[in-house]
């Protein structure tokens, strides 16, 4: 026989065997959407209930979370993963952070007290400063809007700046300026203006006050970073240029964060990961986007009971599959809205063999299924050419999808995509109450979401029978640093990282970092004549530069300190 005609002959079986596989599909497709509803709603109901307190990483309620998951992958059946038979995997982080005994404001000779007049933000670095002040009003520079808080100022560097963390009443209506990220923008201004340390007050009522939570973490400051109550911005704008001193102290402590995960071995040659974080954001984190609700449970019902609960409701159907071509890895992951730091932490650990990792799915917030909407996104479908293929094959299911090809950015899905592994991120969108209290269980779409699992079983099991998925890079920009710079590296930083510096999580091909041959792993200390310390100066020192203009950026590489040169 040719080589032509053995060609054919394998084209034509691998056609056949791949239509009885759709037409398996079909035939089970009525299984009992019901029943799934119920399943994947008494779970949310306990994961997203107020008992368990948001599921903040670090705290009793991640606890509780975890020790509910690791309860129903042992009434399920499944076999732990980690080697010392457990279904956890501990990892540390900062977090749980306090304030030190060195937090105080004096004016005009008076003490202020912490709490009852002023308090340190989450931003504000460690520190002490001593110096005049200046008014710089709303501290925004909005060069769109023609509007520059700092424009007639002189002589303001090294002074404590004090900003309004209001909005003009020109903004107040603009969707552009109301988001969580008003202040970190103030503070960036102030930092590349020359601020010593910053005092926020407000001049508006209906203002929000700035979150007193300081448990999250967040880009942080080389300044510190205070709010005052009303009366004390009242005294504050009766002085004339006299002295103030700041004080800030925040203690952060070791936690412990952990992923869950089980396992199905069917002694096959490659491994399908399920993931979905299981933790939210507690009482209101850096995310939250009620800023003064410190005092409510953000339940995150759909963030993430609903994607842990399809991880589960998929652990119950593969048990008992007939699909044996891969072995199943179901992982729940913990301190995702830190920063990935769970499945970054796994995806770096020996645990597996990931070269034997056929792809990974993962499920964040798939509870809220609109087919008026955009449906289900399917996030990461340029990541293996078999995607399109397998998705088309299933269009007899009637879910609206919508494909993006990025493999890269959102959620935990990145951490592998990284390692060069198919990924696919199930996600039914942001909604009104994405990081607000009212992600309750109640707005929850069981029977959408129970559509979207079943769909995923169906992929899943075409899937089993052609053998080893391939991978590709995906070519769209990744969205590594969402700032308003003219310039990026094209760098994703590890946000797990504490150290002095900037540490480099993932380079993107042929983006400026990648030409100039910076590597994961690299720390980098300082852009032109800019340190960087932090996050916070590392956008700062970007700013510097337009597109086209070279720079020469010191990286620290193991115990090696290495200049490149940068064109942006």
């Amino acid at each position: 026989m040719n080589k032509n005609r053995i060609k054919s002959v394998f084209i034509s079986t691998l056609f056949i065997l791949f239509s009885s596989t759709i037409l398996f599909s079909q035939n089970t497709y009525n299984q009992n959407t019901s029943a799934i509803a119920k399943r994947i709603m008494d779970d949310i109901s306990v994961l997203a209930a107020d008992s368990f307190m948001g599921r903040e990483s670090g705290t009793e309620g991640e606890i509780k979370a975890r020790d509910y998951i690791v309860k129903k992958y042992k009434e399920i059946g499944l076999a732990p993963l980690f080697r010392d038979t457990s279904y956890i995997q501990s990892f540390p982080f900062k977090s749980n952070a306090s304030y030190g005994d060195s937090n105080w404001l004096k004016m005009n000779n008076k003490i202020y007290v912490l709490h009852e007049d002023f308090y340190p933000l989450a931003y504000s670095s460690n520190g002490y400063v001593k110096a005049n002040f200046i008014n710089v009003g709303f501290g925004m520079i909005e060069p769109e809007k023609k509007h520059d808080d700092y424009k007639k100022l002189k002589n303001a560097k090294g002074k404590i700046f004090i900003i309004d963390i209001s909005l003009p009443d020109k903004f107040k209506n603009d969707s552009m300026f109301i988001k969580k990220d008003v202040i970190q923008r103030k503070i960036k201004n102030a930092i590349e203006k020359g601020a010593a340390g910053i005092i926020f007050m407000k001049s508006d009522d209906a203002t929000k006050n700035p979150s007193s939570y300081i448990g999250m973490r967040t880009l942080k400051a080389s300044i510190p970073v205070i709010f005052v109550n009303k009366q004390v911005s009242e005294n504050l704008l009766k002085m004339k240029n006299e002295t103030i001193e700041i004080s800030t102290s925040i203690v952060r402590k070791q936690a412990k964060g952990y992923n869950v995960a089980a396992y199905i071995n069917n002694n096959a040659p490659y491994t399908v990961i399920l993931g979905a974080h299981y933790d939210h954001v507690g009482y209101g984190m850096k995310n939250a986007l009620d800023a003064d609700s410190d005092s409510q449970i953000y339940n995150g019902a759909d963030d993430n009971a609903s994607g842990t609960a399809a991880v589960l409701e998929l652990a119950k159907y593969f048990k008992n599959s007939s699909f044996k071509n891969n072995n199943y890895i179901f992982m729940n992951f913990g301190a995702e809205e830190l920063g990935l730091l769970g499945s970054s932490f796994f995806t770096k650990s020996n645990v597996i063999d990931f070269s034997k990792v056929n792809y990974m799915l993962n499920f964040d917030m798939i509870g809220r299924y609109d087919s008026s909407k955009a449906g289900l996104r399917l996030i990461g479908t340029g990541s293996s050419s078999s995607w399109d293929t397998i998705i088309n094959s299933l269009s007899y299911m009637n879910l609206k999808i919508k494909k993006t090809k990025a493999g890269s950015g959102g959620s935990d899905q990145m951490s592998f995509y990284l390692k060069d592994i198919p990924v696919l991120f199930f996600f039914t969108g942001i909604h009104p109450d994405y990081h607000r209290p009212s992600d309750d269980i109640e707005k929850i779409n069981a029977n959408g979401a129970a559509e979207i699992i079943k769909f995923a079983e169906k992929m899943i099991e075409i899937s089993d029978t052609l053998g080893k998925i391939p991978f590709v890079k995906t070519t769209e920009e990744t969205q590594t640093e969402r700032t308003s710079l003219n310039v990026t590296l094209g760098i994703m930083p590890d946000h797990a990282y504490e150290g002095k510096g900037l540490r480099v999580e993932a380079v993107t091909d042929n983006k400026p970092a990648a030409n100039a041959s910076i590597k994961s792993g690299d720390i980098i200390t300082k852009i032109g004549n800019e340190d960087v310390i932090d996050i916070m100066t590392y956008m700062k020192a970007l700013n510097n530069f337009k597109k086209g203009e070279k720079v020469l950026v010191t990286i620290l590489r193991g115990e090696s300190i290495i200049i490149k040169e940068v064109q942006f």
